[in-house]
């Protein structure tokens, strides 16, 4: 499993055997520094993580990782993700016997779909886009889709609405990361990319709502979401594996979609699956620990991933 640091802390590592029932304050500081970073204290088996002075971005979540060997290829192991501003964290089932523990951040957003740009906009939408292959989604054959400024994309035709309803009652096909008011005119405000990259050697086509901004033209508060659809068909034509990678949830409707919370999932018009907390305010945000986006993930072991296999047309359960 490879990750994406959004900073780097060389030696910010602790070395801790739970086995005994209560050891001291254990800490752990930046190489350069004698700043104390990473403080554990461990009572029979419940760990209690307190974080100090950490040089992270503001308002990034902060993801901590285990190894019990440090000196073979055994690679980190995502243990939990830390709310923005949170300073500590109680557990209570800790790895066994020895261990490493590291922190840093995993970004679950994939590089290169940014090769096309939406201009700066409110409710706005592509042409018609070819995705770079064929999916059968829900039974229906698409090569081509609208990529739409308020965080989906539709088949058949582009969708300007901010006020979201259930996917179900659109009548016409959606895949919506988080389909919500998003407003690029700011010029704080990312803009919307898509495109084509290969993922694990497969065709795939992106397309990133990466720090957008919301309505009317605000950029106090950003969302990072990316949905990525990639080709399968080396299992059956027409397959394709679908996903919603989250890593910034700040805002949840605009001045004109005030009591619309946001709805995330797929339909084609009549069948549809949303994400739990679709449609249920403050459920996706950063600052809800339990049900936000970044907190969760779907047949994934990265935080704020979200996967979803389509063969011979239909999801897998």
């Amino acid at each position: 499993m490879k990750h994406s640091w959004g900073f780097s802390i060389s030696l910010l590592i602790v070395a801790m055997g739970i086995t005994i029932a209560c050891i001291p304050a254990l800490q752990a500081q930046m190489s350069n520094s004698n700043v104390s970073c990473l403080k554990i204290e461990v009572t029979n088996g419940a760990g209690c993580f307190t974080i100090d002075n950490l040089p992270t971005n503001a308002g990034s979540p902060v993801d901590l990782f285990f190894k019990t060997n440090l000196t073979g290829i055994q690679d980190w192991t995502w243990l939990c993700r830390y709310p923005p501003g949170q300073t500590n964290l109680v557990m209570s089932n800790l790895p066994p016997d020895q261990c490493f523990f590291m922190l840093g951040v995993t970004n679950p957003i994939r590089p290169g779909f940014g090769q096309q740009i939406l201009d700066r906009n409110d409710d706005g939408s592509t042409g018609e886009v070819p995705i770079g292959f064929v999916i059968n989604f829900l039974g229906s054959s698409n090569a081509t889709l609208y990529v739409n400024n308020n965080g989906n994309v539709t088949f058949g035709g582009p969708l300007s609405d901010y006020a979201p309803d259930p996917l179900n009652s659109l009548g016409m096909s959606i895949m919506a990361p988080y389909w919500a008011d998003v407003d690029t005119r700011n010029s704080a405000s990312g803009v919307v990319q898509y495109g084509t990259n290969l993922v694990d050697g497969n065709l795939a086509f992106g397309v990133d709502w990466v720090n957008v901004g919301y309505y009317a033209e605000y950029a106090d508060k950003l969302l990072s979401c990316q949905l990525v659809i990639i080709n399968r068909s080396d299992i059956g034509p027409g397959d394709f594996d679908m996903e919603f990678n989250y890593f910034k949830v700040q805002w949840e409707w605009g001045d004109a979609s005030i009591g619309y919370p946001p709805r995330a999932g797929y339909s084609d018009g009549t069948n549809d699956y949303e994400l739990p907390g679709s449609g249920v305010e403050g459920a996706f945000l950063d600052t809800n620990a339990a049900t936000g986006l970044i907190y969760q993930s779907l047949n994934s072991s990265v935080p704020g991933r979200y996967i979803f296999f389509f063969r011979d047309g239909q999801r897998l359960p």
